[in-house]
């Protein structure tokens, strides 16, 4: 039971930051859209899609690496200490590398999107590397501890200084350039309290360096092949938009990409605890505890995401203009079919680091592989042929074959059983509400969709929930309000 509640509290709290967090980033998003129109909100969009691919190339996985290292090494001191000051060092190093990499490249790479504006742009991001790949590895070690209190801090004071310094500089008159210098003024300040907060749990030293090093850079090989290809699968569609179209369809896309990634903030949340957790249940042969928390967290993600998915495709257009403007009317459709593969996948995300967790990072390599290539093969054909529209199909497709192979693979190393059929049941039950919804919309376009969303809440809540599931639900629900006392 203490278990249970430790994993509760800590899914609240992550929950709680990362959804901030998520929500001033995506303020920023609609302060560019509606402030300095489509084609600036499409360079920052370019700009933090390359830093999230340049971020994670730059990392070489040793983040994933140090979760899985300290979760089973916590109690042994000294080889802890060994751990977290080789993943910090090391990240420093990789940082200090990066920085005039990434300035030598702002050229090229502004010439390659045959978009200028990112030259200046990209010079302004390199200096940001050091702090970024400081951070990823404290944070590592933060959540191989389980110290999610400090976790969600960092990300509070990262997300609101970000988004205070860029709502700043845009008034002032900076524009996208105040946008991402707000980005590197963030990691700059969080860096300082990171390392605040992390000097209480190690000491570091120098001994067993190479020794340690080397382990980590071993696990986190495959890591960082997958990471990567991972993004290609995230970020492909963005890229390939930028490459064969504009700035502006970029920031249409980016609207569109924005608001459905909010409904991934509770599975991300949930994911960062059972990627520890697993290692550890795993490593303990903890099956049941294993199960359990698979099962649970599948079907509570499941519930919260159909749910949500259901109401920004029955509201997507009066979503879109209320936060981004009528101008934005072209992220309308793209939105609705991202919205397909977002749910979908995002019931995997919440426990998309259990294989990783089980120490078996190269199968997880060849999942977002499948899934990559897929979205890489759709979206060259489809993005010059249809646009936007093409490059929503392709990732949402990609995301659905990702999913098959993730369940695949989760059965399979983890040992542990998925309730198929209560996700059929919950298909059909989409699917129902989406057919009432397109059959009779036109004739109740207003009361309709919230009608069909108070009846799809109920059902779920009664026939789809047990009263574990509910009481699991109100204790999350209590920490998560505790929070704010």
């Amino acid at each position: 039971m203490e278990d249970q509640r430790k994993f509760t509290l800590d899914i609240g709290i992550t929950l709680v930051a990362s959804a901030i967090n998520m929500f001033l980033a995506f303020a920023i998003s609609v302060m560019l859209g509606r402030y300095l129109g489509t084609e600036d909100l499409g360079l920052y969009r370019m700009v933090s899609t390359v830093f999230a691919i340049a971020i994670l190339i730059a990392a070489l996985g040793i983040p994933s690496a140090l979760i899985k290292y300290v979760a089973e090494y916590k109690d042994n001191k000294k080889e802890f200490n060994k751990i977290a000051s080789s993943g910090l060092l090391t990240s420093l190093l990789l940082g200090a590398i990066a920085l005039p990499v990434t300035y030598l490249l702002s050229g090229p790479l502004a010439d390659l999107f045959h978009m200028p504006g990112l030259a200046d742009l990209f010079r302004i991001l390199a200096v940001v590397f050091p702090f970024a790949l400081v951070n990823q590895a404290l944070l590592g070690m933060l959540n191989g501890l389980r110290e999610m209190k400090w976790y969600a801090v960092y990300y509070i004071i990262q997300g609101v200084f970000m988004g205070a310094a860029t709502g700043l500089l845009i008034y002032m008159g900076w524009g996208v350039t105040g946008a991402v210098l707000g980005l590197v003024l963030s990691y700059a300040v969080s860096c300082i309290f990171l390392i605040s907060v992390s000097s209480r749990y190690f000491r570091l030293t120098l001994d067993g360096f190479s020794k340690t090093t080397s382990m980590l850079l071993s696990f986190s090989a495959p890591i960082l092949v997958t990471n990567g290809i991972n993004m290609v699968n995230y970020q492909a569609d963005t890229v390939l938009i930028g490459y064969f179209r504009s700035a502006s369809e970029v920031g249409f896309y980016s609207a569109s990409i924005t608001l459905t990634r909010l409904l991934w903030v509770n599975p991300q949340a949930i994911q960062m605890i059972t990627y520890p957790a697993t290692s550890e249940y795993f490593s303990k042969n903890r099956s049941e505890a294993l199960q359990r928390m698979i099962d649970k967290m599948m079907k509570y993600t499941a519930c919260v995401l159909s749910l949500s998915g259901l109401a920004f495709a029955f509201f997507a257009s009066d979503i879109v203009h209320l936060i981004y403007g009528s101008e934005f009317g072209g992220s309308v459709l793209p939105m609705q079919v991202l919205l397909v593969g977002t749910v979908i996948w995002g019931v995997v995300i919440s426990i998309g680091g259990s294989i990783t967790g089980a120490g078996r990072p190269d199968l997880g390599m060849k999942l977002v592989a499948i899934s990559a290539l897929t979205n890489l093969a759709l979206n060259l054909v489809l993005i010059p042929a249809v646009g936007i529209v093409g490059a929503a199909a392709a990732t949402s497709t990609s995301l659905i074959v990702a999913t098959i192979a993730g369940l695949y693979l989760t059965v399979k190393i983890l040992n542990v059983a998925i309730d198929y059929l209560w996700y059929a049941r919950m298909a059909v039950l989409i699917l129902l509400s989406a057919l009432a919804y397109l059959l009779l919309g036109p004739l109740y376009s207003r009361m309709l969709p919230i009608l069909l969303l108070i009846a799809y809440a109920l059902i779920l809540a009664i026939y789809f929930l047990n009263e574990d599931d509910r009481s699991y639900f109100l204790g999350l629900l209590r920490n998560i309000r505790s929070l704010f006392k």
